[in-house]
């Protein structure tokens, strides 16, 4: 039986002052920290923690110290300890539920992500936080490896995964192989059209009140597209498949012959 991780880091060194009290106690237990400067770099060695225990006592010191700060885990667990009896001394915390607790879909992050994210949106200092995560097994399997990075803005949690890239590889080299196939006969260039018009304006004496400059690229442009649109090039396109399917016969001829 084969065991997965997925070591990651917070490249992004994210400053004390950025982290409500509550924020800082659940990334404490969500993923491994290490002071650095005044700041924290947050990693795990084999992945985020989804589920652990906090203390109650703990759990309402620190969401007292952050009422006023705008957050998804403020708002998750000011509705969980509501439902809490004086009794009781310590909580199960299942990240996964933060989603169905505060109206969240799943699929815009987990949980430590949009905890982050709610740290961007707050900071003076950050625009972004960088994070970085690898995908290994204790058998080489070939599902058991791979990556992820990721990028947590204000408005958006952005990811590419290794199979993302090698996906986008395989998508631009069929786009390759089509390109490669296919051979642009005619190509209109607005540079080449302007070129063209001091050479009409030079030589036919109809043209006598206008100078280069006065045609503007927005006129170029226009004209281009009223031409494009007026000419139908069906028939030479149809003369150059002929030609070059004659052209094809003619090599294969030709390379047949010297290969008797």
């Amino acid at each position: 039986m084969a065991d997965y991780h997925s070591p990651t880091v917070v490249q992004t060194t994210i400053p004390n002052s950025d982290m409500t009290p509550l924020e800082r106690l659940l990334l404490n237990r969500i993923i491994e920290t290490e002071p650095d400067g005044d700041g924290v770099y947050f990693f795990s060695e084999t992945g985020p923690c989804d589920t652990f225990e906090l203390p109650v006592a703990d759990l309402r010191a620190v969401l007292r110290q952050s009422i006023g700060a705008a957050s998804i885990a403020g708002d998750y667990f000011a509705t969980r300890l509501a439902d809490i009896g004086d009794y009781e001394t310590r909580i199960d915390v299942d990240l996964s539920a933060i989603f169905s607790g505060t109206g969240q879909d799943s699929a815009r992050g987990q949980a430590w992500e949009l905890i982050l994210q709610d740290i961007v949106r707050r900071s003076l200092t950050l625009d972004h936080v960088t994070v970085i995560s690898a995908f290994t097994g204790t058998k080489m399997r070939p599902d058991a490896f791979g990556g992820m990075a990721v990028l947590i803005t204000a408005d958006a949690i952005k990811r590419k995964s290794t199979s993302d890239i090698l996906e986008g590889f395989l998508a631009e080299t069929a786009a390759d192989r089509e390109s490669a196939r296919s051979h642009v006969l005619l190509r209109l260039d607005e540079s080449a059209v302007r070129a063209e018009i001091a050479e009409v304006i030079a030589t036919d004496e109809t043209v006598i009140a206008l100078t280069v400059d006065a045609v503007t690229d927005a006129d170029i442009h226009a004209a281009c597209c009223a031409v494009v649109e007026q000419t139908d090039l069906s028939e030479e396109r149809g003369a150059a498949v002929f030609r070059a399917a004659l052209a094809a016969i003619r090599e294969a001829e030709r390379r047949r012959a010297a290969s008797a």
